[in-house]
């Protein structure tokens, strides 16, 4: 049976015209979501961002490198100031022997076993080795971070990490020049007691008269300079920290002041908590700059809510 002959001219026309045109490609379902993904538009810094993205078991190679570099700088670091450390050892004991000249004694340390220089000067070699390499440690960490941090987090470890840094330098500055030579001196000159005094002028020429001498041990000495200038350097942290947790929004102004009357007794408490000593003259010295430094921290949390506030206030004034 012949097929039918189309009803009119235009239907014709219609179907050879469709005949003539090219089928059009059916896209599968991964092709259309990378066309709908590419028209978007995509952040620069997040597209950089991707382009560096690596795999696990590239970050564990980069961490093992970042690693090595760091090791080898600090081990260098150690033994080139192994051949300096008996330099280093009477700078930092200097404030000990003034204290103990301005109380009447000779600055004489003692050494009761074979081995305790050597441990002493390797101590301070590591000390010297990690201060001395710090910065290229740290080179060496934030090369491997800052690849996958934003601009802005860059910004802000870059903020936090110098002023950690900064307070702990000046945490431990403060208790070289500030707070050993009086300690070692008011602890030294418990040893001119009055009652000391009356008690040998009474003995006269007695020889069974008591006499009482300090004898410092060179580990004893070189033990409580670096924890109290470590306790010191951790201390004056207290603004940082403060800080990052004021920017978190986990303590407020307001917060911070009504804690103001506890703040007083906790400086004295950590005080004598950080401070080798025992004497409340040390414990004073250093809980004094504590609650300073806690004053600081406040004004430093309302400096940051300020700021936020006005950048909520520029937000609803673009998009009201």
């Amino acid at each position: 049976m012949s097929s039918l002959p189309p009803q009119n001219k235009d239907d014709s026309s219609a179907l050879a015209t469709a005949e003539a045109l090219p089928s059009e490609p059916v896209l599968a379902d991964h092709e259309e979501d990378n066309l709908a993904a590419d028209s978007e538009p995509v952040d620069p810094e997040e597209a950089a961002l991707n382009e560096h993205r690596m795999t696990l078991l590239e970050h564990l190679s980069e961490l093992r490198v970042r690693l090595r570099n760091a090791a080898i700088a600090f081990l260098v670091a150690m033994l080139a100031s192994f051949y300096f450390v008996a330099k280093f050892f009477e700078v930092l004991t200097l404030p000990v022997r003034k204290g103990l000249v301005k109380a009447g004694f000779a600055p004489e340390f003692h050494v009761m076993k074979v081995t305790e220089v050597f441990w002493v000067y390797m101590k301070l070699a590591i000390i010297a080795g990690l201060l001395i390499a710090s910065p290229f440690v740290f080179w060496e960490l934030w090369k491997f971070v800052a690849p996958g941090l934003y601009k802005k987090e860059k910004k802000l470890a870059g903020v936090v990490t110098f002023s950690t840094a900064g307070c702990f330098i000046t945490g431990t500055l403060f208790g070289y020049f500030v707070l050993c030579e009086p300690a070692a001196y008011y602890m030294m000159s418990l040893l001119h007691d009055e009652k000391l005094k009356q008690a040998a002028a009474a003995a006269g020429g007695d020889p069974l008269k008591m006499i009482l001498k300090p004898v410092l041990m060179m580990d004893e000495v070189a033990d409580f300079l670096m924890m109290t200038l470590a306790g010191c350097g951790a201390a004056f942290e207290l603004p940082v920290i403060v800080a990052v947790l004021g920017a978190l929004g986990i303590v407020s102004t307001k917060a911070l002041w009504k804690f103001n009357k506890y703040a007083l007794v906790l400086a004295t408490v950590l005080g004598a908590v950080l401070t080798p000593s025992t004497d409340p003259f040390t414990q004073m010295l250093l809980a004094v700059p504590l609650f300073l430094l806690y004053e600081i921290s406040i004004l430093v949390v309302w400096v940051i809510e300020r700021a936020r506030k006005r950048k909520e206030a520029e937000l609803d004034d673009q998009y009201r």
